[in-house]
């Protein structure tokens, strides 16, 4: 009981932090994947970028420097000696039986985004919709695993921006069941990947990892061109058709293999990150 009281109250003082903003979440919403985090060239702020399968768009979501880097570091599967903000969420969370039900990016208003935290309590029916920051929810999303969606309008009428990827091993995507990153040296040396050009999957879930896919394997072509930059990965799957196939060609153990997914592949939960299993 005094578990169900705490989270009741930690649910209706964020929900009052944001009374003024809109609420409610809209039933016309799709999933979308949370792709990768870079900088807008046009005004030099972080962004992160969510990309909706069915349709092949991308929506931006302008955030702070501490946010982004919170969601870059989940998406690493990188676990810091002690929590930060987003952890301590996630945390507090658990150990109060509950567990994020989706994070909904709901509106655009005015040029800001709104977002919702929706919360299922174990013993409750109701879900709880807390009103978020969407950079805030995302960041918690990335951490559990929680599905995102966003509300179809805002889909509609994406801004334009002009996205520049981290340099090097600060790169990282998720796309289609899978989360790759640079292949530096300290990786190579981990999953004995040699010279051969290429990128590192970190991160393997749903039909990518139904197909044969594992954490530590190199990719080399997407659509039957090199890759050697997770920018290059994300691009080629963005200019891929939605109903088309993306074939992907990798290597472990010396053995070359490929896999095809389609690009307009749903949304998979990916769970706890760098905890496949090769």
């Amino acid at each position: 009981m005094a578990s169900r009281a705490l989270l009741t109250i930690v649910i209706f003082c964020a929900s009052v932090a944001g009374v003024f903003a809109q609420s409610g979440v809209s039933g016309d919403t799709v999933p979308v994947e949370l792709s990768t985090v870079g900088l807008d060239g046009r005004t030099g702020t972080p962004i992160v970028v969510l990309r909706e399968p069915v349709s092949g768009g991308v929506l931006p979501i302008w955030v702070g420097v501490m946010e982004a880097q919170a969601i870059a570091l989940a998406l690493h599967g990188v676990v810091t000696p002690r929590p930060m903000t987003h952890d301590l969420m996630a945390s507090l969370i658990a150990e109060l039986h509950a567990e994020v039900d989706e994070v909904v990016v709901t509106d655009l208003l005015n040029n800001t985004y709104f977002g919702m935290v929706r919360l299922k309590v174990a013993g409750d029916r109701k879900i709880r919709d807390v009103d978020s920051r969407p950079s805030d929810a995302l960041a918690l999303a990335v951490r559990t695993g929680a599905p995102i969606r966003v509300a179809r309008k805002i889909l509609a009428i994406a801004p334009e921006f002009d996205f520049i990827a981290p340099d090097g091993p600060n790169q990282v995507v998720q796309a289609m069941g899978m989360t790759v990153v640079l292949a530096t040296p300290s990786l190579r040396k981990q999953f004995k990947l040699g010279d051969l050009s290429g990128i590192v999957v970190t991160s393997a879930y749903g039909a990518a990892r139904d197909k044969g896919l594992r954490r530590g394997d190199l990719i080399t072509h997407v659509n039957g061109k090199a890759v050697e930059e997770p920018a290059q990965f994300f691009d080629t799957v963005r200019s891929t058709k939605p109903r088309a196939p993306v074939r992907v060609t990798y290597r472990r153990s010396g053995e070359t293999r490929t896999i095809e997914l389609p690009a307009d592949l749903p949304p998979a939960n990916p769970g706890k990150r760098g905890r496949v299993t090769a």
